[in-house]
């Protein structure tokens, strides 16, 4: 077999190999990647959708607090997942004095807008009134990956990966034409560069939106919650913890489920007293 033609083989399995990941990408909850609203929506449905929107901002405005929440609850409910809905129901939330659902909603808006500093600083303060103080600071390398992991919006993200794609496709079809060009080599060169950043945004994304939709990440929504040694009420009190206190699920077992806060310590509480962060 000719040289010429294993180059032109790699290059067909490569190409394989970059189309399987922008269609995992289309499957996997387009209305989650790009943060709006299902693109089945009618216009008129549209119309009434901003109808609500303006409402629930009056209601706000005005100070009627339930009513406001009650109509950003409910567009989330209709599929309409929006950074904005999300941090001005966390607004709606503080301003209503209950502190774990104000964390839960900024958290969720975060996760879809994560460099925006209007949700950064409101989910920090909230996060500073907390009653548990719970310390955990990671090293600095951990906290430089979570930042470029988190630099752009899963938004953002899927516009990079299917650019990349693109990119790589018109590269590919220039070395294949290309035979016998000079530029033929750093052709090649370019191609695997960009192959290999094409293969980590990937992979960032996907974990992006795991981060969305698996993870299990949540937040004490009750006042005051306490954590048993096991799934019943009737056992041992281990600690106890307040709104706010963000946790990861380790396991569930009917209504109760297995908690894990950053300090190490563990413990199980009722499903109706948390949130899970994930969409």
């Amino acid at each position: 077999m000719s040289k010429e033609n294993l180059w032109f083989q790699a290059l067909v399995f490569l190409f394989l190999l970059l189309f399987i990941q922008p269609c995992l990408i289309v499957w996997t909850r387009p209305s989650l990647a790009w943060g709006g609203a299902a693109s089945s929506s009618t216009s008129d449905q549209l119309r009434q959708i901003n109808d609500q929107l303006r409402q629930a901002h009056e209601y706000y405005r005005r100070g009627e607090y339930d009513l406001a929440a009650g109509s950003y609850l409910d567009l989330i409910h209709r599929g309409y997942q929006d950074a904005a809905i999300f941090y001005n129901l966390g607004n709606t939330y503080f301003k209503k004095g209950e502190l774990g659902w104000a964390i839960l909603f900024y958290e969720k808006a975060r996760r879809l807008l994560p460099r925006d500093e209007d949700i950064r600083e409101n989910l920090a303060y909230a996060h500073s009134l907390t009653i548990d103080k719970i310390e955990s600071k990671p090293s600095e390398l951990l906290s430089l990956v979570d930042k470029a992991i988190n630099f752009l919006s899963p938004n953002e993200l899927t516009v990079a990966v299917a650019s990349i794609y693109l990119i790589l496709i018109v590269i590919g079809m220039l070395i294949i034409w290309k035979k016998e060009h000079p530029v033929r080599k750093r052709l090649l060169c370019l191609l695997a560069i960009l192959a290999t950043i094409f293969i980590l945004a990937a992979g960032v994304l996907f974990y992006r939106i795991w981060e969305l939709e698996v993870a299990q990440i949540g937040v004490i929504t009750a006042k005051v919650v306490e954590v048993k040694s096991g799934p019943e009420e009737n056992l041992a009190t281990l600690f106890s913890l307040h709104e706010g206190t963000t946790f990861s699920i380790q396991q569930q077992r009917g209504d109760w489920l297995q908690i894990a806060i950053k300090n190490g310590l563990n413990g199980w509480v009722q499903g109706k007293d948390i949130q899970k962060i994930s969409f």
